[in-house]
């Protein structure tokens, strides 16, 4: 994988970043086009996740780097990744709305690239392809694809993120792994030290919920001539 040694980290991301918001500019000025080229989207869409897998897993195995304590995809991002992937293939609009709000998350892992600043050195090209893909995918969902969020969607799909990371506190304690970052516990270590597991479980899902939630304020009246009627 490349490790961008051949350019400041720094200045790498910073790029990331502003293509990202020049990319969910565009897509809101250009959706017809969009619409109209959908299936080349969803055709690159493909290519790029499946090199991503295919470079994070089978390469890493065969680089000798895969280790079951860390390299397994119980991430948020690499399972909305995979998921993604699915709905790229099959347009099964039953995960439209974990896509929307878990893989909307992913944009808070630009924000936040997985823990402190000077992490950024050591994000990779996966990590930038993913993260960019989610964090467009909502937007693609709403402006291409007329999805309208649903409010009983967010609190369902909270309430499987709680239930998940619940299930990871034995898991990660029988594996000495850190799925989920549940012992790392990224920025909230740092404001809350030695806090329990439980309590950044219920604190990292309010944090999940709040951020569903502003996505569903923000496009619940957003207008759009392929607009679905939305389960409430």
């Amino acid at each position: 994988m490349l490790y961008f040694d051949f350019a400041d980290p720094y200045l790498i991301y910073t790029i990331f970043v502003l293509f990202t918001a020049f990319s969910i500019h565009i897509l809101f000025k250009k959706k017809e086009f969009f619409r109209k080229n959908k299936q080349i989207v969803y055709i690159i869409v493909i290519a790029l996740t499946v090199w991503t897998q295919i470079a994070r897993y089978i390469v890493v195995y065969l680089n000798g780097n895969f280790s079951i304590n860390e390299s397994l995809p119980f991430f948020v991002c690499r399972i909305s990744v995979v998921v993604l992937l699915y709905y790229a293939i099959t347009k099964d609009k039953r995960v439209e709305s974990f896509l929307f709000y878990w893989g909307g998350l992913g944009l808070a892992g630009v924000i936040y690239p997985n823990g402190p600043f000077d992490n950024i050195a050591n994000l990779t090209e996966t990590f930038y392809i993913d993260h960019y893909l989610l964090t467009m995918s909502p937007f693609f969902l709403v402006t291409v694809e007329g999805y309208r969020p649903s409010k009983s969607d967010a609190l369902l799909i909270a309430a499987v993120m709680i239930v998940m990371l619940s299930m990871f506190v034995p898991i990660n304690y029988m594996m000495k792994s850190d799925y989920f970052y549940l012992r790392d516990q990224s920025i909230f270590s740092s404001i809350v030290p030695n806090s329990p597991i439980t309590l950044f479980i219920v604190v990292h899902t309010a944090a999940a919920y709040g951020w569903f939630s502003l996505y569903y304020w923000i496009f619940r009246d957003y207008k759009s001539e392929n607009i679905r009627t939305a389960r409430e």
